[in-house]
This record gives C-alpha cells, sequence and structure tokens, in this order.
C-alpha cells in the first residue's frame, strides 16, 4: 500500500510550523520547559524531566533559539500524526478515511498550538498510540519482548507528565473486561514493573531528596479548591469546546461512544484510556479550572476515531465531515497566518498576543535601567509567578540575576538559590498584575523608573511599570 498521500500532508503541516515556529516568543509554560534545559537536573518541581531533558540536548547541539526551542513539537507532531494515521488503517479505515482523521486531528485549534510548542503532553500523546498496540500484541503473543516494551512505555509516560498514572488503571479494566486474567498472574509482567519502576527512579530520588515537594504541589495544583462548584467545569468545558474546534469536540465524544459499543480490542482500549483520563478531569474541573491541553490524550485518540466512524456511517456524514475538516483546516492557516503575520488590530490590552510578544523587549528596557544601580546586589525581579520564567530566560544574554517574588511554584527558588533579600532591585510590573501587588513589598523606597508601552499594529499590548526597590527586606 502506498502512503504517499500522508507523507506529503504530514510535509505540508511540518513545513508551515516550521515557518510560523520563530516567529513568536515563548510563552508561559513554553519558557518555563526550556529552563528545565538550562538547569538540567533528575526533575522538576511541577512536571517530571523528560520535556527538560529534550531541551537540554536541542541547547547543547543548537543554540539557543525559539525555533530550537520548538522543533521537539514539530517532529513529536508529524510522528503522533503518522501514528495516528496507521492506527486509524489497523481499525479498518480505508486509506482515504484514515487521511481525513488524520488532517482533522492537525486542523483542531489546540492541536495546531501543540504542534509548535513542547509540552510534556506532547511526550503522552506520541507514546499513547504504542502503548494500545503493545498491549494488543501481549495479548495476543505474550511474548517477553512486548512485557518489556510496555514497561519502557510507562516509563517514559511516567518521565513525561504525572497524569500517566492514569494509564494504569483503564490497562487493568481492560484486562478484566477481556478475561485475560493470565496476563497479570504472569511472572513476565514483573518485567514491565521493573523496566517500568527503574526508568522512573529519578523522578523518586529527586523528590527523596526535596521533601517530596512534586507531590505536594502536583496535589494542591489539581484540587484547588476544597470546595466543589459548577463554574470552573464549565469554563473548563466552554474552554475544551473551543480550543478543540466545537464540530472536533462533539466528533470526539462521538468517537468515545462508538468504541464503547465495539467490539474490536483496539478501540476498547482506546476507549477505557481516553475516558479515564476525561472522567479525571472533569472531576477536577469541580475543584479548579482545567486547562484545555491537559486532556489532550482524549482528543488526540478520540477526534480520529469520530472522524472515522461518522465518516463509515454514511455517504452524507461523510459529505459533512469532509467539508467541516475543511472548513476548520482554512480557520486554522488563517490562526498560523495571523501569527506568523500579526496583521490583526485589537482593542487596547485585549490582543491574543499578550503573552507571546513583548517580553523581549520589557527585559532589554529592565537591563539598561540596572546598569544604572551601582550597589553589587542588584537583579530584576516579577512579583507574579507566570512572568518569572520568561524573565528569567529572556534576560540570559544580558547575564543578569532575576528572582520571583512569589512562593507559589517553588522551582524558582530552586534556581535563584539565593534569597533577594538585601538586593536592590528593578520591579516589572505589567498591566495585568494587581496594582496594590507593589504596597506588598518592603523597601526601603520605591522610586518609580518609567513605564514601556508595547505596542503591535497601533495597538497596546501590554504597559509596564518599571520600579526600584531598594533593600528588599520581604513581603508584608
Amino acid at each position: 500500500m502506498s502512503h504517499k498521500n500522508i507523507f506529503w500532508l504530514i510535509a505540508l503541516f511540518t513545513a508551515i510550523r516550521l515557518i510560523v515556529a520563530p516567529s513568536f516568543g515563548l510563552g508561559v509554560d513554553e519558557a518555563h520547559y526550556v529552563l528545565y534545559g538550562h538547569y538540567l537536573d533528575l526533575s522538576y518541581v511541577d512536571h517530571p524531566p523528560l520535556v527538560g531533558w529534550v531541551q537540554a540536548a536541542m541547547l547543547y547541539l543548537f543554540s539557543d533559539s525559539v525555533l530550537t526551542a520548538r522543533i521537539p513539537a514539530i517532529v513529536l507532531m508529524a510522528i503522533i500524526s503518522w501514528q495516528c494515521y496507521r492506527f486509524m488503517l489497523f481499525i479498518n479505515a480505508t486509506p482515504k478515511q484514515a487521511l481525513w482523521a488524520t488532517a482533522a486531528l492537525n486542523s483542531s485549534f489546540m492541536f495546531g498550538a501543540i504542534g509548535l510548542m513542547l509540552l510534556p503532553e506532547n511526550f503522552l500523546l506520541a507514546l499513547i498510540y504504542p502503548l494500545i498496540m503493545s498491549v494488543l500484541r501481549i495479548e495476543n503473543e505474550g511474548k517477553l519482548k512486548n512485557y518489556l516494551w510496555l514497561g519502557a512505555l510507562l516509563g517514559l509516560a511516567g518521565l513525561a507528565k504525572y497524569t500517566a498514572v492514569l494509564l494504569v488503571l483503564p490497562l487493568l479494566v481492560y484486562i478484566m473486561i477481556k478475561k485475560r486474567y493470565d496476563l497479570l498472574i504472569n511472572p513476565r509482567i514483573l518485567a514491565t514493573a521493573i523496566v517500568g519502576f527503574v526508568m522512573i527512579l529519578p523522578v523518586i530520588l529527586w523528590n527523596a531528596s526535596h521533601d517530596w515537594i512534586s507531590f505536594t504541589y502536583q496535589s494542591a495544583h489539581v484540587t484547588g479548591n476544597s470546595s466543589l462548584e459548577f463554574k470552573p467545569f464549565i469554563r473548563s468545558t466552554i474552554a475544551q469546546f473551543a480550543a478543540y474546534n466545537p464540530f472536533l469536540f462533539i466528533l470526539a465524544f462521538y468517537g468515545l461512544v462508538t468504541s464503547l459499543r465495539s467490539q474490536k480490542s483496539p478501540l476498547l482500549l482506546a476507549a477505557w484510556i481516553g475516558l479515564s483520563i476525561e472522567l479525571f478531569f472533569i472531576g477536577t474541573s469541580f475543584l479548579k479550572p482545567v486547562l484545555p491541553h491537559w486532556p489532550a490524550l482524549f482528543y488526540c485518540l478520540f477526534i480520529p476515531i469520530g472522524t472515522v466512524a461518522f465518516m463509515q456511517s454514511s455517504s452524507k456524514c461523510a459529505s459533512i465531515t469532509r467539508g467541516v475538516v475543511i472548513f476548520s483546516l482554512l480557520l486554522s492557516a488563517v490562526i498560523h497566518a495571523e501569527l506568523y503575520g500579526k496583521w490583526g488590530t485589537f482593542p487596547d490590552y485585549k490582543s491574543p498576543f499578550r503573552d507571546i510578544y513583548g517580553f523581549e523587549i520589557q527585559t532589554r528596557t529592565a537591563a539598561k535601567h540596572l546598569e544604572k544601580i551601582s550597589s553589587p546586589k542588584k537583579a530584576l525581579a516579577v512579583i507574579n509567578w507566570s512572568y518569572g520564567s520568561r524573565l528569567n530566560y529572556y534576560s540570559k544574554p544580558y547575564g543578569i540575576k532575576t528572582f520571583v517574588l512569589d512562593e507559589y511554584n517553588r522551582q524558582f527558588t530552586l534556581w535563584e538559590n539565593e534569597s533577594p533579600i538585601g538586593y536592590d532591585l528593578i520591579i516589572l510590573h505589567s498591566h495585568f498584575n494587581d496594582e496594590n501587588e507593589l504596597l506588598t513589598l518592603q523597601c526601603d523606597a520605591q522610586i518609580p523608573l518609567g513605564k514601556r508601552t508595547i505596542f503591535l499594529n497601533e495597538g497596546k499590548v501590554d504597559t509596564v511599570e518599571f520600579v526600584q526597590c531598594t533593600n528588599y527586606q520581604g513581603k508584608k
């Protein structure tokens, strides 16, 4: 069978991403994971180390640039697309249906972003199809090499993201549903456990030496409030509805229902994996809003499966699906073109580029202010942790010390390895920060140094106030 068409499709998506990738700055999470590469370690506070290890390898092999930081995400999305196509063929889709399913996946707005920005989720997505096939091979053959391979895949998943633990339960449920208890009552399953455990050992060792900080952080991060509320659930659902494309969102749940009803082992296994991921994030969304990319694994499985299932239901449904996917691809092309060219005009402080444009300018301006301070102990600082990674990243060319005066994410404290007490600080205070945050700082004096407004097509993206805090003594 010729796979020429899928290769051309993946090549097209990859070329577009390579062109767009260097045209906008690093976002909040992206900059944080690039810093993982700069501060190479066995693990990190908020995530396991795989994303950092890959970024460290890119920094070692290539120059430090935005494109370098994004190449792994582009490559992984090409791999995911190929795996998706092959899996659709495996569940008896025709080559054309598999091609449309892969196009549908890439047309989703969220997967357009995931194909550009390296996140821990990218690795889970690249592992999920091989993991399903590995379990099926164990079910059919039961060879030791398949058990070892499953352990390696689970280990890699554990090195990528803590929610990889959610993959274990659906595998057990699937085996029980199929009444293949012999797969569990089998000495070879120990090989799976040993390989997986050895691979995640760096995470365990790092946490053991850091008071198990990651597990404390993740518990607080996931649960948020102690009371159940409908508002964060509604916000999370609407965010996913928009981020994955409304039609593809519906199609994904159609794919889930179809898979749960199927007697085919690949679909049934995918259903239980996807269902466990989605139920987990639905449950936690009643405590705290769930970011759209967190349940990406669910949509990675069921947007393609739903596309194939809907196309196979009738010729009319197939035509509707093709039309919607083409429309989604056109919308995605417009978004990528806007990312590249930034032609749009937006109201002041309403720009969608707020988090990915202007931080290099802000940091350069702050560095000039810092040059004028004669104190031997001087640094740049932000009060809100969400600005910390970009400040740290964009200040590196200047060799400037930075601090994050926010203890929410203790990773910065480990990287800074020093207290800001006694430093003369230049505080970067964004228009989007709480205006009362500066009042929480204890300084001998707070000296306004001016403001810098970031413009894009004559619209204000952000305005940053620079304030000198002399002899910083902590927060009130």
